[in-house]
């Protein structure tokens, strides 16, 4: 018996036909891709199972195409979403360094202004016409023969007068914001030009004491006079 007779062939019309007691082998698909068989015989069976593995080695292959191709999109969706957030942290990192942040001029210049500020507040509290009531040195306190007046201004100058006679002058620069409060005395002209006196002081209404070291000592932190010490703690009371 032939191949055709055995109904072995394929035919893409869709129809049957006969040949003495024999239906040919057909194979049919519907729109869905299904395969359904009008007739067959036992010796079609290596055929319809042939059909059926190529049939579904190609729905592998499609499967596995569609699970390459999602898979690619779910990766590029995810290098798209990385690239997305990459380039926000950047430019969040960008602007918090740059866009957000103060220049560095303007930020230096206002470092200038505060220390600006608090040194002008300081010198207000400072200013006045201050006259020596004591001098304690070497732990002895004492009150002086003469008339001292010291002129404090709000600009940071002063000048020391004894008996109505300028004796000296110069400029302070304060440390308000330090425990005790903190001076420099700069003398700028009269006795004792060139020196600068670190001391600490205090103000209350109408009562101010100032410490330093005679000569060159370093600056004292509290407001007492030992013998052997070259502490001077002088108390102006204001005029």
């Amino acid at each position: 018996m032939s191949n055709e007779e055995r109904g072995d062939g394929f035919h893409s019309s869709g129809s049957s036909s006969k040949r003495g007691n024999v239906f040919l082998y057909q194979v049919k698909t519907d729109s869905y891709g299904s395969m359904w068989f009008p007739r067959w015989k036992p010796w079609h069976l290596p055929n319809v199972v042939l059909l059926w593995m190529t049939s579904d080695i190609q729905g592998i292959i499609r499967t596995n195409d569609a699970m390459q191709s999602e898979i690619h999109e779910g990766n590029a969706m995810k290098y798209s979403l990385f690239t997305h957030w990459l380039v926000m942290c950047l430019v969040s990192i960008f602007f918090s360094t740059t866009g957000f942040a103060e220049p560095t001029d303007g930020a230096n210049q206002r470092e200038v202004d505060e220390e600006e500020n608090v040194q002008q507040r300081a010198r207000e509290k400072y200013a006045g016409i201050w006259r020596i009531e004591t001098i304690a040195s070497k732990g002895n306190t004492s009150e002086p023969d003469k008339r001292i007046i010291i002129n404090n201004k709000v600009d940071g100058t002063w000048t020391l007068f004894i008996d109505d006679e300028e004796f000296s002058s110069g400029t302070n620069s304060f440390g308000p914001t330090c425990e005790p409060k903190e001076i420099d005395i700069s003398i700028t002209s009269g006795e004792g030009q060139g020196k600068v006196l670190q001391g600490i002081y205090e103000v209350e209404e109408s009562v101010r004491r100032l410490c330093f070291q005679g000569g060159t000592g370093s600056r004292p932190d509290s407001f007492e006079s030992f013998y052997g010490d070259e502490s001077v703690v002088v108390t102006f009371v204001r005029e």
